[in-house]
């Protein structure tokens, strides 16, 4: 009972730090200007993403996308190259190309790896209590559509490459790795500043070999 308690409080102080984005009324051509110029290079100009260290940008919520741009601008989010980006964009100019990608079509998904799926089905959606590891649907939904109203991001479909990129940085900052730069940790999405945030928390308990097939069981997700 302890452990469920525990969980869920740290899903409402995500959530409540999350909800609490307010993205400023957008243009979504201004946007899409912004898009072809700036961020098209990387993402794609309609936010499919043809290399798989960038993640693939339409279709996401524009709640989340507009969260993760002010988090590069100011540096709760570390990324030397987001971060040159995102200092050229206004308030206004970073909600203008979150409505323009949000309103994009979603991207494709990929193909789970058989031998891995079903273990990796049962870490998504069940968790593993003996470790502490809450299931990851429950912020992320059963499809991978995330929660546009807690600014969860939608998964399903993303690079595998990318989403085990992420999943290690998150854990690096969970454990609290020594030695490292603040570049090879993630640790934006924590409700206080200088708290841990849920994903903190959850990818600590990861092995390697979760993340890797937990990455390849949500890039099919759909």
């Amino acid at each position: 009972m302890k452990k469920i308690i525990t969980a869920a409080s740290l899903l409402i102080a995500s959530v409540s730090g999350s909800a609490a984005v307010a993205v400023p009324k957008y243009d979504i051509e201004k946007g899409k200007v912004i898009a072809e110029t700036v961020c098209a290079a990387c993402h794609g100009a309609n936010g499919v993403s043809a290399v798989p260290a960038q993640p693939n940008l339409g279709g996401q919520s524009v709640k989340y996308l507009y969260k993760q741009l002010v988090a590069f601008k100011n540096g709760d989010r570390a990324n030397a190259i987001m971060k040159a980006y995102a200092s050229q964009l206004s308030d206004q100019d970073m909600a203008n190309v979150a409505g323009y990608f949000a309103s994009q079509p979603r991207w494709s998904v990929g193909y789970a790896n058989p031998a891995t799926a079903e273990k990796a089905q049962k870490l998504y959606f069940g968790g593993d209590s003996k470790r502490g590891v809450i299931p990851c649907s429950g912020c992320h939904g059963g499809k991978g559509n995330g929660n546009q109203w807690a600014a969860f991001p939608r998964l399903g479909g993303q690079h595998p490459e990318y989403i085990a990129t992420q999943l290690k940085l998150f854990r690096a900052a969970g454990r609290e790795d020594e030695g490292l730069m603040p570049e090879q940790m993630r640790t934006n999405d924590a409700a206080k500043k200088g708290e841990k945030g849920m994903m903190q928390v959850v990818a600590a308990k990861l092995s390697d070999n979760d993340i890797k097939i937990l990455s390849d069981f949500i890039g099919a997700l759909h």
